[in-house]
C-alpha cells in the first residue's frame, strides 16, 4: 500500500515508456478525436487529465473470504476456520464470507469487500493447482492478504492416476509471496525432527510444540528478508537450514499441519494464538517512518494542499500512503499500526470513527491535525476542549515560537494571512507553539495523549500552500526522534538578466536604465554574491514584446547602448557563469489565457517557432557550445504544451523553474523529474525579491524544514517596479537584500551553495539513492548512500553514539543536528534527556 518516490528510477522511466503505449491503444478506443495524436502527446493527455491522481491507499472492506474443501469432508458450516478463526476475525470487526474451493476457483470479481483470504484445508489435492495458484497471485497482487492454515491444498493433481504431484515451482509462485519455498523432502520420522526456533507467545499460547507428536516434515526456505518466523524445524539426518513453518509478512501468514494443534484424550488442544497471529498476518507493524495522510480528495482546497506536502514528504525520503475519506469506514484500528506518524486534512470529521485514533495513540502513536473544522468529539484526542461555534475567532497574522522550526532559534512572525480557528480550545497543560499577533488566541499546541503525542494547527492558514516545510517539520515534532532528509543546497535566480536596455530614464533612478545596469546594480550584485562565494544563474530575455504569431521579429535585445545587453551576455560567458534562457519574448508558453498573459500562444507551432527564433539567436551571438542548461518559467507560468515545445527546441534544458507554491495562475511544481521527460528537472523557487520581509523569512525556514533548499530569484528592474520594490530605493533594496543572505547563513550556516548544474546533479544522486529511517529501541538507523544529508530531531532524546555518520552542524539553540551519512547504513543511538 506504501508509495515511495524514486526506489528504482529505470523502472519507473522503462514502465512509463509502456504506460505511454498503453495510453494510446486506450484513447484510441475510447476517444476518435485523438487519433492525430502522437503517442507523446496522447500520454501527455492522459498524465495531465483527471484521470490521473495521486495513489491511494484501499482497505477494500471488513469481509474476509474462509476457503474450505468439501472433498476433504468440510462443509461451509462444519470447517475449521469457523471453529476456531471466525470468533477472532469476528472480534477484530470482520464478517466471513465461506466459499468452496471444490465448487470455484474465485475471480477478483468474487473479491468485492474483501480484505483477506484464509484457507484450512485438510488434504493437498486439488481439481486446478494452476488456476489456483494464479487466484492466488492475483489476491496478493491486488493489494489483499493471505493466510494459509494447515495443507497448502495444492501439492496434488485430482486425477485418476495416483501421486501425479505439481511443480514445486509452480507452488513456490505461490508461497514466494508469503516469504517461503516449497522444497519437499518430506519426513514423519519423529526421530529426525528438531525444533530450532520459536516463538512461545505465538505458537505455545495453547501448549508445548512437540516435534514428536507432531511428527511432520516439509523442508522450506525464507525468500523474504522481513520475514518474520515463529517457529522453525530441523531435520537431523541431513544438513540444512532450518525450515520456517510458522511466519508471516507484509502479504499474510502460513503455518505448516500439525503445528496447529495436538490431539488430546481424542480433543484439539490449540498450542497457536490465532488472534496475535492473524494481527500479525493482517496487519503491518510500522518499520520505518512512514506516514499517513487521511483526507477528503472531494474537497478542493484540501486536495491542492495535500498533493504538495505528499511531493514533500516523498522528496524528504518519508515514506507515505494517503487514505480517502471514502476509505475510513474500513478503517479498523489496527490498520494505524503501519503508521509512525498520522496527518489529519479535515475540515470535520464525518465517517472517521474517534476510537480508531484513540486506538493508535494509546499504542504510542503520533498523530497531527493541520485544519482547525468541526471536531468536536475529537477533542480529547487533540488535547483540547470543545467550544460553541459562536466562539470560533479570526483574524489576520500570526507568530509561531522559537523552538518549533528547524533553524538557529526563528520565531516566525506573518502580519498579513488571514487565518480562522476550528471549535476547540487547547487544554491547559497543552504546549502552546503559536498564537495570533497578540499572543492571545491559541493557533498550534502539542500534548502527550495516551501513549501518544499530539500536534493540532486549529487554523485555515495551510490552505495557502506556501508553508509545507512547517507541515513536514510537525512530523518530525512529534516523532521520539524526527529524521529526514534534506537537499541542503542554495542557488541564486537573476530573472531577466541580460535584458533589452532602452537607454530611458525612468522613476527613481536617475540614470539610464543601461547605466542603471551595467554600472550599478551588476557590479553590486557581483560584488555581493562574489563575496560570499554564492552562485548563480541568470536567465536572458531577448524581448518584451507579446508576439505571438510569425514573423517572430524584434531587435529590443540590440538598442542599448555599446550593444550593452549582448556586452553583458558575452561578459558572463567569459566568466564561466550559467547564462540560461528566459524567452524570445516575454509569454508564458501556454495557451490559456491569464491574468497576466493576456495574449496567449494560439498553437503549440507558434511556441516552437518563437523558441526556434530565440534558439538561433542565440546560436549566431554566442555558439551553440553555450546553448543553455535551464529555463525559468515566464511570469512562473508554463503549461504542459509549453514544457513540451520547450524540449524540442532546446533539448540542452534540464532544468525548469516556476514556484514551489503556485497561486492562482501560477505554475506549482514539485522539486523532482517531469513525468514524461525523467531527464528534465523541476527546481522551483521558494523566496524572492531584495526586501527583508516577515514573509520572505518565514519562506525560507519553510523552504528549509521541507526540502532543505533555499531557492531565491530577483530581477534588475525590481527598483523600478513600485510592488516589488515598496517604495524603496537601490541602496535600501541592496541593504535589504545582504539582511536575507545574512539570515540564511545565520540559521543554516551549514548550507551548500551550488551552480545549477550542481544543484541538477545533486537532485540526480538523492534520486538514486533512496534512504530510510527506522526507529527502534532507542536507535535510529538509516539506509542510504555516503555523501546522503540528513537532519535528526532528538526532541526529548541526546545523542550518545554515533557511526556511519559525521555531524556537519548541531544547532545551538534547539535540539537539532545535520550529519551526512558515511557509509551505507549510519546508527545513532540516543538516551532520555
Amino acid at each position: 500500500m506504501a508509495h515511495n518516490r524514486s526506489k528504482n528510477k529505470k523502472q519507473i522511466h522503462y514502465s512509463l515508456l509502456l504506460f505511454m503505449v498503453v495510453c494510446c491503444l486506450f484513447f484510441l478506443q475510447c476517444e476518435p478525436d485523438i487519433q492525430d495524436m502522437t503517442p507523446f502527446e496522447v500520454a501527455k493527455k492522459f498524465l495531465y487529465s483527471d484521470r490521473s491522481a495521486i495513489p491511494q491507499v484501499d482497505f477494500f472492506g471488513k469481509t474476509v473470504l474462509a476457503l474450505y474443501k468439501s472433498s476433504d469432508g468440510q462443509t461451509a458450516l462444519d470447517n475449521e476456520i469457523r471453529t476456531f478463526i471466525t470468533p477472532v476475525l469476528s472480534d477484530l470487526g470482520f464478517t466471513v464470507k465461506y466459499w468452496d474451493i471444490d465448487e470455484a476457483i474465485p475471480s477478483l470479481f468474487d473479491l468485492g469487500g474483501v480484505r483477506a483470504v484464509v484457507s484450512w484445508y485438510r488434504g493437498g489435492v486439488m481439481q486446478d493447482p494452476e488456476s489456483y495458484v494464479a487466484f492466488f497471485n492475483q489476491t496478493i497482487t491486488s493489494g489483499r492478504k493471505f493466510i494459509v492454515l494447515d495443507n497448502f491444498g495444492a501439492y496434488e493433481y485430482k486425477t485418476e492416476e495416483e501421486n501425479k504431484y505439481v511443480d514445486p515451482a509452480l507452488i513456490n509462485l505461490a508461497l514466494g509471496k508469503l516469504g517461503i519455498w516449497y522444497l519437499g523432502d518430506w519426513t514423519d520420522d519423529p526421530d529426525v525432527i528438531s525444533i530450532t526456533h520459536k516463538t512461545p507467545e505465538i505458537v505455545e499460547a495453547g501448549g508445548k510444540q512437540d516435534a514428536v507428536k507432531s511428527a511432520f516434515y516439509y523442508r522450506f526456505t525464507a525468500v523474504d528478508k522481513d520475514l518474520r518466523v515463529y517457529l522453525s524445524l530441523n531435520r537431523t539426518d541431513q544438513n540444512l537450514d532450518p525450515s520456517p513453518v510458522v511466519v508471516s509478512n507484509r502479504n499474510g501468514g502460513f503455518i505448516l499441519s500439525r503445528y496447529i494443534y495436538h490431539i488430546i484424550d481424542g480433543t484439539p488442544q490449540i498450542l497457536i494464538d490465532f488472534e496475535e497471529f492473524l494481527l500479525r498476518s493482517l496487519f503491518c507493524s510500522a518499520e520505518s517512518e512512514h506516514i499517513a495522510l487521511l483526507t477528503d480528495m472531494n474537497d478542493l482546497e484540501i486536495a491542492r494542499i495535500v498533493k504538495y506536502v505528499y511531493n514533500n514528504l516523498q522528496r524528504i525520503d518519508l515514506d507515505v500512503s494517503l487514505i480517502p475519506k471514502t476509505q475510513f469506514l474500513n478503517l479498523t484500528p489496527y490498520d494505524l499500526r503501519q503508521y509512525t506518524g498520522i496527518g489529519l486534512f479535515l475540515k470535520d470529521a464525518e465517517h472517521l470513527n474517534p476510537k480508531l485514533l484513540s486506538f493508535y495513540l494509546a499504542e504510542g502513536g503520533s498523530l497531527a491535525s493541520f485544519i482547525g473544522g468541526f471536531f468536536p468529539t475529537f477533542a480529547p484526542l487533540f488535547k483540547a476542549s470543545p467550544i460553541e461555534l459562536s466562539e470560533v475567532r479570526s483574524g489576520t497574522g500570526y507568530t509561531i515560537k522559537s523552538g518549533f522550526a528547524f533553524s538557529e532559534g526563528a520565531v516566525i512572525r506573518n502580519e498579513i494571512t488571514l487565518w480562522k480557528t476550528g471549535n476547540i480550545t487547547p487544554e491547559s497543560d497543552a504546549v502552546i507553539l503559536g498564537t495570533d499577533l497578540d499572543g492571545n488566541i491559541p493557533l498550534v499546541w502539542s500534548g502527550q495523549v495516551e501513549k501518544g503525542r499530539v500536534i493540532v494547527w486549529n487554523w485555515n492558514g495551510f490552505l495557502g500552500g506556501n508553508l509545507m516545510g512547517l507541515i513536514v517539520e510537525s512530523f518530525l515534532y512529534i516523532r521520539p526522534v524526527g529524521a529526514a532528509l534534506t537537499l541542503g543546497f542554495g542557488h541564486m535566480f537573476i530573472d531577466d538578466w541580460p535584458l533589452p536596455m532602452y537607454n530611458a530614464v525612468k522613476e527613481p533612478i536617475a540614470a539610464t536604465d543601461t547605466e542603471f545596469y551595467t554600472t550599478v546594480w551588476w557590479p553590486d550584485m557581483q560584488e555581493i554574491l562574489g563575496s560570499r562565494n554564492i552562485p548563480y544563474s541568470t536567465y536572458l530575455i531577448f524581448n518584451y514584446n507579446a508576439i505571438v504569431e510569425p514573423p517572430f521579429t524584434g531587435s529590443e535585445f540590440f538598442i542599448a547602448d555599446n550593444m550593452a545587453s549582448v556586452r553583458m551576455a558575452q561578459e558572463l560567458l567569459a566568466l564561466g557563469s550559467e547564462m540560461c534562457f528566459h524567452g524570445y519574448n516575454h509569454m508564458s508558453l501556454t495557451r490559456e489565457e491569464t491574468e497576466v498573459n493576456l495574449n496567449k500562444w494560439p498553437s503549440v507551432e507558434n511556441m516552437i517557432a518563437s523558441l526556434e527564433q530565440g534558439r538561433n539567436t542565440w546560436i549566431r551571438l554566442f555558439g551553440d557550445h553555450t546553448l543553455p542548461f535551464a529555463y525559468v518559467a515566464v511570469n512562473n507560468i508554463i503549461s504542459e504544451d509549453g514544457v513540451i515545445a520547450l524540449h524540442r527546441v532546446f533539448p540542452s534544458i534540464k532544468i525548469i523553474s516556476a514556484l514551489h507554491w503556485g497561486i492562482g495562475e501560477e505554475r506549482y511544481t514539485p522539486i523532482g523529474p517531469h513525468p514524461v521527460l525523467p531527464e528534465v528537472y523541476y527546481l522551483p523557487r521558494i523566496t524572492y525579491g531584495y526586501q527583508n520581509k516577515a514573509i520572505i523569512r518565514e519562506l525560507t525556514v519553510s523552504g528549509m524544514n521541507g526540502p532543505g533548499i533555499f531557492s531565491h530569484f530577483v530581477h534588475p528592474d525590481d527598483v523600478y517596479d513600485p510592488y516589488r520594490s515598496d517604495g524603496k530605493n537601490w541602496q535600501q533594496l541592496k541593504r535589504e537584500f545582504q539582511e536575507i543572505l545574512e539570515y540564511v547563513k545565520a540559521h543554516y550556516p551549514w548550507l551548500q551553495w551550488l551552480s545549477i548544474r550542481d544543484a541538477y546533479t545533486r537532485l540526480l544522486e538523492y534520486d538514486n539513492a533512496p534512504s530510510t529511517f527506522t526507529w527502534k529501541d532507542q536507535t535510529l538507523t538509516v539506509a542510504t548512500q555516503p555523501g546522503i544529508r540528513f537532519r535528526v530531531r532528538p526532541n526529548n532524546y541526546r545523542l550518545s553514539a554515533l557511526e556511519g555518520a559525521k555531524i556537519l552542524y548541531s544547532y545551538k539553540n534547539m535540539p537539532y543536528l545535520v550529519l551526512e551519512a558515511t557509509a551505507k547504513t549510519a546508527r545513532l543511538q540516543f538516551t532520555p534527556r
